[in-house]
């Protein structure tokens, strides 16, 4: 890519959702650094001389299992840092399976890595170094059994649950309680929470109002 900011949703949408083996298999090779990195939940490529071949194996068998279908979000660049990050969202089921199709949302990040292009090695083309595949929970239960995701999301509000009534026990036994006395916040400043002073400006106010 010369230009990652405008080429990168184009370039995500060939290698994710390419209808074609040929044509993903040649965005791999065209984008991608022979040692690239690759994350995501359920498996992962570490940094190798032909680490690659690994990746378009993967890709391979995910065709294989489904027909994939992604549409491409948005799209972020920052190239001070040269990672790219693309919002999808995927439709992904197993061609066997018995369930209704579920979207899936993702975060997919792209680090790219510079280098002389191929063509003229005075221009400067990026490589992608290293991808890595974001997905929620709910997100990956539905890829494969969508019944799941209900269960997995009341899981999550369960966890939320419990998280209330632990705070509330172990504030009463005196953990991670308020001061009494102020004292300094982050970076040295006092630290007020926007809520109660809003409310006591509200207060101020409408006893004001009443006088």
């Amino acid at each position: 890519m010369e230009d990652p900011a405008r080429e990168m949703a184009e370039v995500a949408r060939l290698v994710t959702g390419a209808t074609d083996p040929e044509v993903q298999d040649a965005a791999v090779l065209k984008y991608y650094a022979p040692d690239m990195a690759f994350r995501h939940p359920l498996c992962a490529v570490s940094p190798a001389p032909d680490s690659r071949a690994d990746l378009l194996a993967i890709l391979a068998w995910y065709r294989i299992l489904s027909p994939v279908l992604v549409d491409i979000d948005a799209v972020s660049y920052d190239a001070e840092r040269r990672t790219a990050y693309v919002e999808a969202t995927r439709v992904f089921c197993v061609r066997w399976s018995p369930f209704t199709r579920a979207p899936a949302k993702l975060l997919i990040r792209f680090k790219l890595r510079p280098t002389p292009s191929p063509a003229d090695p005075s221009k400067t083309v990026y490589l992608i170094a290293e991808h890595e595949d974001f997905y929620h929970h709910e997100d990956v239960a539905a890829m494969f059994v969508p019944p799941l995701a209900p269960l997995v999301r009341f899981g999550l509000r369960v966890a939320t649950l419990a998280c209330k009534m632990n705070v509330r026990l172990f504030r009463a036994l005196g953990c991670w309680t308020r001061s009494i006395q102020p004292e300094e916040g982050e970076g040295g400043r006092s630290v007020v929470a926007e809520d109660e002073e809003l409310t006591s400006r509200g207060n101020r106010k409408k006893g004001g109002k009443d006088d």
